[in-house]
């Protein structure tokens, strides 16, 4: 109680005497002027708070108002606390207000001990100009303390040196290297990245072209600024001449050199294309013409334009026209700006291989002739068509879905391969064939492949017509060898192609359902059937016709029917039937097994099966009769048998049906 009446009387003295000190009704302890802003509850001459006081500082640590680029300056901020001591290790953040013309790296930093914190600060680019204000600020006990001083971004005096270039004459399509330094009062501006862009009157900067807009380039540590110049422009046209490169960069006057582009000389021609690059004898109706392309370049691989070119015929295996049909006399043209040249071909009567050149007109030492370009004979020929099934006899009467590939191979009047993508069109007579396959070359092998199913509608007899056919050539006796139908030749007429669906060799009226291709033709020639069928009466005299070929598929039965025709005690011979069109065979694939069964255990001997013949049922194509017997044959031979004894038969179709067949030995 006291230590406590001591206190009080102690605060109460000292109250008094601050009240007696202050005089009268005057002001109670007004402090002096200061920077900082207290922060206590009491009054009096010492209650000042702490400050930040914030400047610009040259590399010299003189206090400069302005700065610029390249001379190291610094923003710093000196923290003092309340009583004017340095405040060390506290964290000063500093920022720059109302513009983006400086940076400052980093953004805050910590007091040392005098209380001084630095960060660089810079101006934000060379042609950074105006005046901003520079702020700090710093947390003390909890109380947020900022100074701040303004100072301004003075004008950088950038200037570029004098534009090098390696080279000052270049070669038609050559490049030399560029270089400028960007310099800061005359010294180069190490440290400070400054862009410079660069254009030439003609070509490219680092592969750009400078046509609509210079190339900007960033200087490296150095205040070096390199790129590399190319005599050659966007559209690949060789520059020549005189050609000026300028470096320029915004503050600085632009920098010019003038180099010398030596004029682009042709010495080298090359083959582009030939399209296409199969022809067929001209008469033939298919493709008889073709655009054969070279190339001018220059020493440096350029294209050069407005370079006359000869083409002539190297190699012309009959009637080949070069510019115009049937003419063989060289054709002049000139390159266009890409340096391409081109000149039509038109085939002759005779087919083979075609070559042409095209040299120079200034000097016929350069050359390139083509490749590859051909003549061949012509579209399909009736001659050379064929169609084949992979199985005929399919398990098809009962069953959806079973299947066969249908393949055409169709050659030209020569024997060679047609057109890649010649189409070959179907028409079934029952069950579903794909409507058309477009020829390939297999092994240079012209064919195309299609599939088969069964389904309904199931002709009557099982057997079903499919015809495949496209746009072709009748054959014909070329009397005088030109490889041209003409009058001298005879044609090997053929009439309308028609699907013959009932197999009796004629077309039937409208309304049998029999598909025909009409081509209106009226004059004589007889009619066939199958494998080619012509409709009777309807030739004319043109080389072109329908091509044609047609195939009879067997819907056989899932069902055998078993006929016995011999059974003896050394073999047993049958004949299995489809059982509901008892002509035709058992589908391709179906296997039988035979099982001897010994009767008499006592006489010494014992049954057995020797050989079973005719397993698997094989793929039987079926000839041109419709009633022809087709059935399954087969045959086992025995061994040790007598009479009495028996064999068991089992027949198994390919869905997996099995069924057994028992005969006795007489």
């Amino acid at each position: 109680m006291q230590m406590k009446y001591i206190k009080y009387v102690a605060a109460l003295g000292l109250s008094l005497a601050l009240v007696s000190c202050g005089g009268g009704g005057g002001n109670p302890g007004t402090a002096p002027a200061g920077t900082g802003t207290g922060t206590g509850t009491g009054t009096g001459t010492d209650a000042v708070a702490p400050t930040v006081a914030v400047s610009v500082v040259d590399a010299k640590g003189v206090v400069v108002t302005g700065i610029s680029l390249g001379t190291g300056f610094v923003a710093r901020a000196t923290v003092k606390d309340a009583k004017g001591i340095a405040v060390a290790g506290k964290a000063v953040t500093f920022e720059i207000t109302g513009s983006t013309i400086a940076v400052l790296t980093p953004a805050s930093q910590i007091t040392n001990s005098l209380g001084v914190a630095e960060v660089a600060i810079a101006p934000a680019s060379v042609s950074s100009i105006g005046a901003t204000t520079l702020k700090a600020s710093v947390d003390i006990a909890g109380v947020v303390t900022t100074g701040a001083s303004d100072f301004g971004v003075q004008s950088s005096s950038l200037s570029l040196s004098a534009l090098t270039v390696t080279t000052e004459n270049l070669p038609s399509g050559g490049n030399t290297p560029l270089q400028v330094t960007a310099l800061i009062g005359g010294t180069p501006a190490v440290g400070v990245p400054v862009n410079v862009t660069y254009s030439a009157s003609c070509g490219k900067i680092n592969g750009q072209d400078t046509a609509s807009a210079g190339v900007s380039v960033t200087t490296n540590g150095s205040g070096f600024a390199s790129a590399v110049y190319d005599a050659v422009d966007a559209a690949g046209t060789l520059c020549s001449g005189s050609v000026t490169i300028t470096a320029s960069s915004a503050g600085a006057t632009s920098q010019s050199k003038v180099i010398n582009v030596a004029v682009p000389t042709a010495n080298a021609v090359v083959f582009v294309s030939a399209t296409p690059a199969q022809l067929f004898v001209a008469g033939s109706g298919a493709l008889d013409q073709a655009i054969v392309k070279f190339k001018v370049l220059s020493s440096g691989g350029v294209p050069l334009g407005s370079v006359p070119v000869k083409f002539s015929i190297v190699t012309n295996p009959g009637g080949v026209g070069l510019g115009s049909a049937g003419v063989t006399t060289p054709v002049m043209a000139t390159t266009l700006a890409n340096g391409e040249a081109s000149v039509a071909i038109f085939s002759g009567t005779i087919p083979g291989p075609v070559k042409l050149r095209a040299e120079l007109v200034s000097s016929s030492t350069v050359f390139s002739e083509s490749q590859n370009l051909t003549i061949a004979s012509g579209p399909p020929s009736q001659r050379f068509m064929s169609l084949s099934a992979e199985t005929f006899n399919i398990e098809g009467w009962n069953i959806d879905g079973s299947s066969t590939q249908l393949t055409v191979r169709v050659a030209d009047r020569q024997g060679n391969a047609v057109e890649d993508g010649t189409v070959i069109n179907f028409t079934a007579e029952g069950g579903q064939v794909a409507r058309s396959c477009a020829t390939a070359l297999v092994n240079g092998i012209s064919q195309c492949s299609v599939s088969f199913v069964s389904q309904n509608p199931r002709p009557a007899g099982g057997r079903a017509s499919v015809l495949a056919f496209t746009a072709g050539t009748k054959d014909f006796v070329d009397a005088n060898g030109n490889n041209v139908f003409d009058s001298a030749d005879t044609l090997i007429n053929i009439g309308d192609a028609y699907r013959d669906d009932n197999e009796n060799n004629a077309y039937d009226a409208a309304g049998s359902g029999e598909f025909l291709i009409p081509r209106l033709g009226t004059a004589f020639c007889a009619g066939t059937g199958a494998p080619f069928p012509s409709r009777v009466n309807t030739c004319d005299a043109s080389l072109a016709t329908t091509v044609r070929q047609q195939v009879v598929l067997l819907f056989s039965s899932t069902n055998p029917l078993f006929e016995l025709t011999s059974a003896t005690v050394g073999n047993v011979q049958f004949k299995m039937r489809s059982s509901t069109n008892t002509l035709l065979p058992l589908p391709a694939g179906t296997i039988f097994t035979a099982k001897a069964t010994d009767s008499n255990t006592t006489d010494g001997f014992t049954c057995a099966i020797d050989q079973t013949f005719g397993t698997p049922v094989a793929n039987v194509q079926p000839g041109t009769n419709p009633n022809a017997d087709i059935a399954t044959s087969g045959t086992v031979t025995l061994k040790d048998c007598r009479a009495g004894d028996s064999v068991a038969i089992t027949v198994t179709v390919p869905s997996k049906l099995a069924t057994t067949f028992f005969v006795s030995i007489p």
